[in-house]
């Protein structure tokens, strides 16, 4: 995702989300093959590289080939390879599904992506959705069919991912805040998130570089934060979508709290799929992720856990 803030026209706010991320799968496609998880059950601390628009990438084998960097989207459900790969690696067809993305929904081939490693001993098989690398911004994004039964951990100060077995009742991180969560469609929707006093639905994005808001959440910041300006979506599939975008005030989650936080709103089709319409939604992206020390994704524990960055 290349994302510049600018004014291109002088008063313009040009901003460009090149790979937003969050594909999912409707939900009557079946799950990929095999799950694999790392023999020893222990966790891993994987290197991760920053792209410039923020947004952390990890490397990736697949079977003897690679490592190739795949963007971490802790929001999308199927993970997706860029075309140019898939053909150059000759991964057979598995088929057409449809993928929905933050601009459109619309049918896409999937491939079989066997022996995907991120770790040493652990593999797992996936049906990655394939597309332009060029949309992508880097060889493939990582999405919840390969992290799926894991606790993420998403170091930004060390720039490191970790990859720990969820185990339930698990001891959280000391000074860190947990906020607790829903699954909608694979997703973590968390609760005790607020903007500007009133009670909203929020989804880890690490796939997006800035924060995008639904309709029902616009309407109610209309009167409040001054005037929106235009600006464009670019899609992971290579479409566009005009949005808007604004500062909200203050924004809480789980007892922190964040003032002054760019928003882009959107109606968009990811909001419909995951019935996030009637109450005001965001999907929260890496610009407000990174003022945290380390955020972590449980996704079968339905938990998050923020830290902090030391004062002093």
């Amino acid at each position: 995702m290349q994302c510049a803030l600018g004014n291109a026209a002088a008063v313009v706010l040009a901003l460009t989300l090149c790979a937003s991320g969050s594909a999912m799968a409707q939900p009557q496609q079946p799950e990929s093959n095999t799950s694999a998880t790392d023999a020893a059950g222990h966790s891993e601390t994987i290197p991760a590289e920053a792209l410039a628009d923020q947004r952390l990438t990890v490397a990736v084998h697949i079977g003897n080939a690679g490592p190739y960097p795949f963007i971490v989207d802790t929001a999308a459900e199927r993970s997706v390879i860029s075309r140019e790969i898939a053909h150059e690696l000759a991964l057979p067809s598995a088929g057409r599904s449809r993928m929905l993305s933050m601009t459109s929904t619309r049918e896409i081939e999937q491939v079989h992506m066997r022996d995907v490693s991120l770790t040493a001993g652990a593999t797992r098989d996936l049906q990655p959705f394939s597309l332009r690398g060029e949309h992508i911004g880097a060889a493939g994004v990582l999405g919840i069919d390969a992290l799926r039964g894991q606790r993420l951990i998403l170091d930004f100060s060390a720039n490191t991912m970790q990859i720990v077995p969820s185990r339930r009742n698990a001891q959280a991180e000391e000074n860190a805040i947990v906020v607790r969560a829903r699954q909608r469609y694979g997703q973590l929707v968390l609760a005790e998130s607020r903007i500007d006093g009133v009670d909203i639905d929020v989804i880890i994005d690490s796939g997006l570089q800035i924060s995008v808001g639904n309709e029902a959440l616009r309407r109610l910041l209309s009167g409040r934060t001054g005037r929106f300006q235009p600006i464009t979506l670019y899609g992971i599939t290579g479409e566009t979508q005009e949005a808007d975008y604004a500062v909200v005030d203050t924004f809480n989650i789980g007892g922190i709290r964040i003032e002054g936080m760019p928003v882009a709103f959107a109606n968009a089709h990811v909001f419909r799929r995951l019935r996030l319409t009637r109450r005001p939604a965001l999907f929260l992206g890496m610009d407000t992720l990174r003022l945290f020390e380390r955020v972590a994704v449980d996704f079968p524990n339905r938990r998050a856990y923020f830290v902090m960055e030391e004062s002093g």
